[in-house]
């Protein structure tokens, strides 16, 4: 019952998310913050995936972004469910994130069901309907039946690159792809723009020898 409870709020969320995209009242609060911080988050509930027996590995990362921090999590954590719920037992899910001079790319990757065609209609269709999602994959068309959700978590994911993408020229870098084969396995990605360290922690960093040569003194 508890489980259940958390799934209808769960997607009560997302619903409410879309909503707020649809309407144009979606507010974005962004900040530079250190990415591993929600990969930390991450790892708290790896447990959902053990239970599963899938091998759950999250590469710890010193990258900066740039975003909403709170959107940034929903992202992540969408992909992540998504791979739990298509991923086979004993297979593999890894989370991790690649740095270039100007965005931070985060990946989901999986050895799950993969997808075929359904790919083109994930990233092309707006609002796509879930219910064709696998419709002619029949070898995995009971998991998929089984596992479906409402697709609404993977249409805010791109709800909220478009959002981005729209504040200004800094947010031009941002996107979301999938890379997937067939029985292999995919890749779900986004990229958000590079951030920098709190100018703060810099400053005190700069400070440091001369508050020593005082204290010697």
């Amino acid at each position: 019952i508890g489980e259940l409870i958390h799934k209808i709020n769960e997607y009560n969320d997302i619903l409410a998310l879309w909503i707020k995209m649809k309407q144009g009242t979606l507010s974005l609060n962004i900040e530079n913050f250190a990415l591993n911080d929600l990969f930390e988050i991450l790892n708290k509930g790896r447990k959902t995936f053990e239970s599963k027996q899938l091998h759950f590995t999250i590469e710890p990362t010193q990258a900066i972004v740039k975003a909403d921090k709170a959107l940034t999590l929903f992202m992540i954590n969408t992909l992540t469910e998504n791979a739990r719920k298509y991923t086979p037992r004993n297979g593999s899910i890894k989370v991790y994130a690649e740095e270039t001079d100007s965005y931070i790319e985060i990946s989901v990757q999986d050895t799950g069901i993969g997808l075929s065609e359904d790919r083109n209609r994930i990233l092309g269709e707006k609002v796509y309907d879930s219910s064709l999602i696998g419709i002619r994959d029949e070898e995995n068309r009971e998991t998929l039946n089984k596992n479906k959700g409402s697709g609404f978590g993977l249409i805010n994911c791109k709800g909220i690159i478009e959002k981005y993408r729209k504040t200004n020229a800094l947010f031009q870098v941002c996107l979301f792809n999938i890379e997937s084969e067939k029985g292999k396995g995919s890749r779900f990605y986004f990229r958000l723009p590079k951030g920098v360290r709190k100018i703060i922690s810099l400053l005190l960093l700069l400070l440091l020898p001369l508050g020593s040569l005082h204290a010697h003194d």
